[in-house]
């Protein structure tokens, strides 16, 4: 018993360890923790009401202990959570800015990471800071240079940075900025500031050019990975190649395409290329039967070193840490021949990295990790157990990604707000494919380090299985809502399913009545989403500031006034129509024809069906928006000039087609968007003598605005789709009293039909 007892006792320490990292992000976490273990302690010792179960917990001593841990966590968190230094390369940005210089810079650095694209086609990698120079713009000075520090993340054209490495001394030109913050008003935008402030980093480059200063040193777990993808790429190609390599390596490690990244997860199979514990499973079992000849220990050791070399070769990813180190403990466990509690175990290594690199408690890919692993240890085996009528290994083949699914569901569906619909059919029929592309992966991985040759013909066997595994994967991501929208739960839908998951693991009572909580977890989902999509009307212009995108969700049917690029239409616009639960756009209206403002339509029509697509046919357009335009299973209409076209409470008028000018009236307020010209093209005296009606809203984009549209339309609000708003243009607003919001500042903006404006960015008061 008193064994027991201190089990339960470290137990509840290492929890209250990981609460409290979570807690230290927010500013009543201190309050939070207080009330939460005092009260804990309180029904310990007096158990008021049930008193069986709160004599079956650990004392009211431990839970003050808890308390404390947890208060320390926090603190622990905060003295680790990165801030910028003194003479950080950030600040530069603030003090151009403050001189009224554009801050174009050449900052010379040492490249930290290995250099992979982006969505956008470019190269992305980490550069450590040592000097900087101001690029003034023709005929200006250099306003500042001088030494630098810090981490910047650059992005770069993919020919200029194709011989970029680690290691090496460069210089960059380009554009310093500051990473924006994801709001999370009305939802959670993607925080790319916080993404990067996890890295160490508080500031990006644009780079237009690099040059190269000082070769670094050739060798490097970075050379490994480039030896083995490179020998792989050789003789798989462009896409199966990368796709080997992330078997072994990860996706973070590889520039798998994002095709082919998108594709696994729509039907559920993302881990698949991660670095994640079925690979070290595969890997480990592959590796202890072809050693099972040597003596036991030796066995194990090699076992290990297996283990370890997948670590660093993924790059010490988090999931994969954690993965190896459960396969080492395993492994340490059978030396001793001594039993282990998996999911002790499970809990002690986390805590653990975490007391290693509390940021990585926010790292999406460990948090998914050590939930599947759980779910693993204590639901599979009863799950199997229910399942043993299903003939053969099905049992087992269905239980593992279920088991892991359940556990993943609800934080995944917060974050993502989608459910691959045919997740677990795709998963049981690619074990065994994904088993033997990962054994294969490891082995012809070893070949090229060893010899590039051997490995690209160790690699090729690999093709047809490869092939096979990818025509399954677009088959089943083409059945009609493969990849189904059912909106971000909120937070307190995410711990209710928890805490019911958490009741049918632990308390027999609820292990009996499993469908009644899996009947309550379902109903936490379905009905809000039901709800939603039956009352919703909301206006919703998303803070993309390249192209302007609305979104209207009403009753009567979805509308979506442009796509955005490629880029943009995976990122912005796809994640908000998922975070928004709308599987279907009734109609998709582009207002130019450019492929650079209206190029992502075919893209998000893979996930999201559109019914209808209006343009306006006398804009002139590209040849990338014309192909687009073939691809799009759609039905298509033009706009006409002064012709009103509706769907539900929503009506559109071309009133100009180049540049654009519509009328909106949604319900019963009249929207006016106003594109900028891109030259001088007397749009002011064509609104002069147009005598449009004074518009509720008016929803401008562009670069500059000009102030006579006030005068000229009158506009009762303001929403502009732009990155900058001139100080000169604000005090203007708000000496009119007109309220106002930008994209730059406010992010995304909502508007409902109450005449209420919710900017994503906490940022004050309408601009007034």
């Amino acid at each position: 018993m008193p064994a027991q007892l201190y089990q339960a006792d470290a137990i509840l320490w290492g929890l209250a360890f990981i609460i409290g990292l979570y807690l230290g992000g927010s500013p009543w976490g201190w309050v939070i923790a207080l009330v939460l273990g005092l009260l804990m302690s309180f029904c310990r010792n007096q158990a008021p009401i049930w008193p069986k179960f709160w004599r079956s917990l650990p004392p009211d001593r431990s839970w003050l202990i808890a308390t404390g841990i947890a208060l320390i966590a926090m603190a622990y968190m905060f003295l680790r959570t990165p801030t910028p230094g003194a003479t950080d390369i950030s600040r530069v940005v603030t003090r151009l800015t403050a001189m009224g210089g554009e801050p174009t810079v050449m900052v010379e650095g040492n490249v930290q990471t290995y250099p992979l694209p982006n969505r956008a086609g470019k190269l992305r990698f980490f550069l450590e800071a040592e000097r900087y120079q101001h690029v003034p713009g023709r005929g200006g000075e250099s306003l500042l240079q001088g030494r630098a520090s810090g981490r910047l993340y650059v992005t770069i054209d993919a020919k200029d940075g194709a011989d970029i490495r680690p290691g090496q001394t460069i210089a960059v030109t380009g554009f310093l900025y500051q990473p924006k913050a994801g709001g999370n008003q009305f939802y959670r935008a993607f925080n790319f500031q916080r993404q990067l402030q996890l890295e160490h980093t508080f500031a990006g480059l644009a780079g237009r050019q690099a040059k190269i200063l000082k070769a670094g040193s050739p060798w490097g777990l970075w050379a490994l990975r480039e030896r083995i993808f490179m020998a792989q790429g050789e003789k798989l190609g462009a896409e199966q190649g990368p796709l080997l390599s992330a078997m072994l390596l990860g996706s973070r490690a590889v520039g798998v395409p994002f095709d082919i990244r998108d594709a696994f997860r729509r039907v559920g199979l993302s881990h698949a290329i991660a670095a994640s514990g079925f690979h070290t499973s595969v890997i480990l079992g592959v590796v202890m039967l072809l050693t099972r000849p040597l003596p036991k220990n030796r066995q194990l050791q090699v076992g290990g070193a297996a283990l370890i070399l997948f670590a660093a070769l993924s790059g010490f990813a988090p999931s994969a840490v954690r993965a190896v180190l459960m396969g080492l403990a395993g492994l340490a466990a059978l030396s001793g021949e001594t039993k282990t509690q998996p999911a002790s175990l499970l809990l002690a290594i986390a805590v653990g990295m975490l007391i290693v690199n509390p940021l990585w408690s926010e790292d999406l890919g460990f948090q998914l990790s050590f939930l599947a692993t759980l779910g693993l240890i204590v639901s599979a085996p009863a799950i199997e157990a229910r399942l043993s009528w299903l003939p053969g290994p099905m049992a087992n083949l269905m239980a593992i990604p279920l088991a892991a699914n359940i556990w993943v569901f609800p934080l995944s569906l917060a974050i993502f707000g989608v459910f691959p619909t045919y997740g677990l059919i795709v998963n049981v029929i690619t074990t065994f494919l994904l088993s033997v592309v990962t054994v294969g992966s490891f082995i012809s991985g070893l070949g090229a380090v060893l010899w590039p040759t051997l490995g690209g013909l160790l690699a090729w066997v690999m093709y047809y299985p490869i092939v096979i595994l990818l025509w399954l994967v677009d088959f089943f991501g083409s059945l009609p809502y493969s990849l189904l929208a059912l909106g971000a739960l909120g937070w307190t839908q995410v711990f209710a399913i928890y805490g019911l998951i958490l009741l049918v693991w632990l308390h027999p009572w609820w292990q009996k009545r499993w469908v009644l909580a899996l009947g309550t977890s379902l109903s936490l989902v379905i009905v809000p989403f039901l709800l939603v999509q039956t009352n919703t009307f909301r206006v919703t212009v998303l803070d993309n500031t390249q192209t302007p995108i609305m979104v209207i969700q009403q009753p009567g049917g979805n509308v979506v006034i442009n796509s955005g690029d490629l880029t943009s239409a995976g990122t912005s616009l796809g994640s908000f129509l998922a975070a928004q639960g709308i599987n279907q756009i009734h109609w998709a209206i582009a207002t130019t024809r450019q492929s650079q403002d209206q190029g992502g339509w075919a893209d998000l029509a893979k996930i999201t069906p559109i019914i209808r697509l209006s343009e306006v046919p006398t804009a002139s357009s590209d040849p990338d928006y014309r192909e687009m335009l073939t691809q799009l299973p759609t039905e298509k209409q033009s706009l006409r000039l002064d012709q009103e076209a509706q769907l539900g409470d929503v009506a559109i008028k071309l009133l100009r087609a180049d540049p654009a000018v519509i009328q909106m009236q949604i319900k019963d307020k009249k929207w006016l968007l106003i594109t900028e010209p891109p030259r001088s093209l007397g749009q002011s005296v064509w609104l002069r003598s147009a005598n449009l009606p004074r518009p509720d809203v008016l929803w401008w984009w562009g670069r500059k605005f000009d102030p006579n549209l006030l005068d000229i339309l009158q506009p009762q609000a303001l929403v502009l789709t732009t990155a900058q708003l001139s100080s000169g243009v604000q005090d203007e607003l708000k000496s009119r009293r007109i309220p106002f919001y930008w994209s730059g500042q406010d992010g995304a903006v909502q508007w409902q039909p109450s005449g209420k404006f919710l900017p994503n960015q906490s940022t004050g008061d309408s601009g007034l």
